[in-house]
């Protein structure tokens, strides 16, 4: 397992960044912008028509990134000095104990790409994900183990059902399974050791999130630590979601309305 650390070019950065100011947008997702960018005007930003809406973020966007140039630079290096000293010896280690398998001949590929957005998109057939650039170094270290672990889980997952990749990503619900139990993996397994965790691994709103009375997140720390192996929790964790979809995804709509 590689992970190299990059600059994100400008045209991709901001393609994911306007995607998340569509108008069918959940506010939840289009606030993440301005709240990293307080000089960016949110009301005014609304009130736009989308085409507007864009040409106005993609100008400030750019002014930023011509701005901070050199910062953006210093972080890409800051994160990979970051990695290399305190991540990597024992990255492989953690991650066969968290799923059960060896993992020292696979995703020799992964690649951070430091930009503007603070969402931090993966794409998962180029094995790569975007981290903000103005995030701390110990705080870009975790996003790196949240999106690794998407990976892990992707690439068993995969060799136990042999479904169809395009699933994986959103709105799919396996998709939505992979963001719950990301948390769950890291914080009950070695991961949870290489650095330290903030309060929130996944989405915030998950976490005081219950389903059959019971926090999603107890539900699967169960089935994680009574697993046979990584693809008895893939089953169980799987089979739990199917059944469960209907509630889980109303109450997502509701949380970020």
């Amino acid at each position: 397992m590689k992970l190299n650390w990059t600059r994100k070019d400008f045209e991709s950065d901001i393609e994911f960044i306007l995607y998340h100011q569509q108008d069918n947008t959940p506010e939840w997702w289009r606030k993440q912008l301005f709240n990293a960018y307080p000089y960016l005007n949110y009301e005014h930003a609304k009130s736009l028509p989308e085409s507007k809406r864009f040409e106005y973020i993609t100008e400030q966007m750019r002014q930023e990134s011509q701005k901070y140039e050199n910062v953006i630079n210093d972080s890409v290096k800051v994160f990979q000095d970051t990695w290399n000293t305190l991540i990597v010896e024992k990255l492989e280690s953690a991650y066969r104990t968290a799923f059960g398998n060896d993992c020292s001949g696979i995703l020799n590929n992964m690649l951070a790409e430091v930009g503007l957005n603070p969402i931090c998109p993966r794409d998962l057939e180029h094995n790569s994900f975007s981290v903000y650039y103005r995030d701390i170094p110990r705080y870009a270290m975790m996003i790196a183990l949240h999106e690794i672990t998407h990976f892990v889980w992707f690439y068993f997952w995969q060799q136990h059902f042999s479904d169809n990749s395009d699933e994986y990503d959103f709105p799919n619900l396996k998709w939505l399974l992979s963001e719950i139990v990301v948390e769950t993996i890291i914080r009950n397994s070695k991961i949870n050791d290489l650095i330290e965790q903030p309060k929130y691994i996944a989405y915030s709103y998950f976490y005081n999130m219950t389903i059959n009375n019971e926090l999603i997140f107890d539900t699967m720390k169960k089935m994680y630590q009574s697993r046979t192996n990584i693809y008895d929790f893939m089953n169980k964790s799987f089979d739990w979601i199917q059944k469960n979809e209907p509630e889980l995804r109303k109450k997502i709509a509701a949380a970020e309305k």
